[in-house]
C-alpha cells in the first residue's frame, strides 16, 4: 500500500541518527524514511514469495533437514561449490513464506497511516480521532480489493480450461458435480473458503491472504479504538499475548485432531497474525504523531518505559548496528520454523516478522552511491528501481497470478532452458514481469472506465 503525506516529527525524533553510519540517509523523518521504502521492500518481499512457491512447485517445499541430507548424500568429502551454492539457494528460497509478514506489516501501517492523516491528526478528543465512517471505509478497501482478485480468477480459470495442468490446485473438485463446482467458486469470489478446507486451495493456493486481510481490514477500526484506549504499546502486547495464545490452542488442541481443518484454523482466521498487523500500526504511530501536541493517542502521553520501547523500534528499523540483531531474530524464527515440534506454528511468525521487516527497512536506507565501482552501482542502482518502481507498486497483481503463470512458463521453459537454476530464475522474474503487466493493464482499463463514466454524453 502506498501511503503519501508531509514528513510529520515525533518527540525526540531521531535524536540519534547523527550516530547512524554515513551509508544511509539520515536528513530524513522516520515517517518518510519507511514510506519512501515500502515498494522497496514490498519488491524484494513479493519477489521472495514467487521464488519460495516455485521452488515448492519444482523440488517440493524442502526443510532444513532435507537440504542438508541432500548436501552431504555423498559424503562431506564430496561435497563440493556446486552443491554448496545449490543447498544454500535453497535454504534461501524456502525461508521465502516470510515474505507474506511483510505484507501484513506494511498493510497495518498503510491503513494507520491514512487513518491518521485524517482523523487522529486533527484530534480534539478521543470521539474525533476514531470516528471514521465506518461503511465508506469497508467499501473502499473492497473496491480496491476486490476487482483485481475476480480478474485473477477469470485468468486462473481461462488458464484451467486451456489445460488443467496451468490450474492444478483442487483439481478434484472439477471432477465432482456442478454444484460443488459452483459453490467452490463462490467461495472463492467471497473469500469464504478459508473457513472451507475442501476449497482452500481451490485454483490458486495463495489466495488465502486475500480473506485474511479483509478480516484484518474489517476489525482495523476496532483496533484504532483500542490503541487509542489501551495505548499503542500495550494494544502490540496484547495482540502478541493472544496471536500467542490462539497459536497454542491450535498448535496442541487442533493440529492432528481436525487434520483437514487445522492449516484454516492456524494460519487464514486473523487471530494467528494478528500481531503482525498491530506491529505495523504500532510502527505508524510510532514515528508519525507529531511532538508537543497533546492528544487523546499521543505517545508524549505514555509511560517513559514506553518511550523507551518506541526507541528501540526506530533503532531497529533505522540503525545499520542492529542488522545483526535483526538478522538473529529472523535467523530465530526460521529456526522454529525447521524444528520438528508443536511450538514451531507458536513462535515463528513473531520472530520472522520483526526480524525481516526492520531487517529490510534498514538495509533500503543504504546509499548506493557509496559503491566505489562505477558497475557495480549502475547495476545496484538499476536493480533497486526495477524491485520500487515496478515489482514492489505492482506487488498485488504478480501475488495474485504468480501460482498459475509460473506454471505455464515452467511447462514454456523446461525444453528451452536444460539447466535447472537459469530456468528458475527466468521463471521468476517473467512471472514479476506478467504480474505487472496485469495489474498495470487492469489499473488503465479502470481509469478509461472512469474517465467514460464522467465524460457528458454530447
Amino acid at each position: 500500500m502506498n501511503v503519501t503525506h508531509p514528513a510529520i516529527a515525533v518527540k525526540d525524533a531521531y535524536d540519534t541518527s547523527h550516530n547512524i553510519s554515513r551509508n544511509v540517509k539520515h536528513t530524513e523523518q522516520p515517517y518518510e524514511l519507511i514510506s519512501r521504502s515500502l515498494n522497496t521492500v514490498k519488491g524484494w518481499a513479493i519477489v521472495w514469495i514467487v521464488a519460495y512457491h516455485l521452488m515448492g512447485n519444482t523440488q517440493g517445499y524442502l526443510d532444513f533437514s532435507e537440504t542438508a541430507a541432500a548436501l552431504t548424500a555423498g559424503g562431506i568429502k564430496n561435497i563440493g561449490i556446486k552443491n554448496t551454492v545449490a543447498a544454500a539457494l535453497e535454504i534461501f528460497i524456502s525461508a521465502g513464506s516470510a515474505g507474506v509478514n511483510v505484507f501484513l506489516v506494511i498493510s497495518g501501517f498503510g491503513l494507520t497511516a491514512s487513518w491518521w492523516r485524517r482523523y487522529g491528526a486533527k484530534d480534539t478528543g478521543s470521539k474525533t480521532a476514531s470516528s471514521m465512517p465506518l461503511v465508506a471505509f469497508w467499501q473502499k478497501r473492497i473496491f480496491r480489493i476486490f476487482p483485481l482478485f475476480w480478474a485473477a480468477i477469470v485468468l486462473a480459470l481461462v488458464a484451467y480450461y486451456i489445460d488443467p495442468n496451468f490450474a492444478p490446485f483442487g483439481q478434484e473438485l472439477w471432477q465432482a458435480d456442478p454444484w460443488s463446482v459452483m459453490t467452490a467458486l463462490l467461495a472463492t469470489f467471497t473469500t469464504l473458503r478459508n473457513f472451507i478446507p475442501d476449497y482452500y486451495y481451490f485454483l490458486n493456493g495463495a489466495w488465502w491472504y486475500i480473506g485474511l486481510s479483509l478480516q484484518l481490514y474489517f476489525i482495523f477500526p476496532l483496533l484504532i479504538r483500542l490503541g487509542q484506549a489501551w495505548g499503542w504499546p500495550k494494544l502490540l502486547l496484547r495482540a502478541l499475548l493472544f496471536s500467542l495464545a490462539y497459536r497454542t490452542v491450535c498448535s496442541f488442541l487442533l493440529i492432528g485432531q481436525i487434520e483437514d481443518f487445522s492449516t484454516t484454523v492456524a494460519f487464514a482466521f486473523f487471530p494467528a497474525r494478528l500481531f503482525e498487523f498491530v506491529f505495523g500500526m504500532y510502527i505508524a504511530m510510532a514515528v508519525i504523531q507529531p511532538a508537543g501536541k497533546s492528544t487523546s493517542c499521543s505517545v508524549n502521553k505514555t509511560k517513559p518505559s514506553h518511550l523507551t520501547l518506541y526507541k528501540g523500534t526506530e533503532q531497529l528499523l533505522f540503525n545499520p548496528k542492529y542488522k545483526i540483531f535483526n538478522l538473529c531474530c529472523f535467523a530465530t524464527g526460521l529456526a522454529f520454523s525447521w524444528i520438528d515440534h508443536t511450538l514451531n506454528h507458536i513462535f515463528q511468525e513473531v520472530f520472522l516478522t520483526v526480524g525481516l521487516f526492520c531487517g529490510l527497512i534498514c538495509l533500503s536506507q543504504i546509499n548506493l552511491s557509496n559503491f566505489n565501482f562505477r558497475f557495480l552501482h549502475f547495476l545496484a542502482r538499476a536493480a533497486s528501481q526495477i524491485v520500487e518502481k515496478g515489482v514492489g507498486k505492482y506487488s498485488y497483481g504478480i501475488y495474485l497470478t504468480h501460482m498459475n503463470v509460473y506454471l505455464v512458463l515452467w511447462a514454456i521453459a523446461t525444453p528451452l532452458i536444460p539447466f535447472y537454476w537459469p530456468r528458475f530464475v527466468v521463471v521468476t522474474f517473467t512471472c514479476c514481469a506478467i504480474g505487472i503487466g496485469f495489474e498495470a493493464g487492469f489499473n488503465q482499463i479502470q481509469r478509461r472506465l472512469k474517465q467514460t463514466r464522467a465524460t457528458p454524453n454530447t
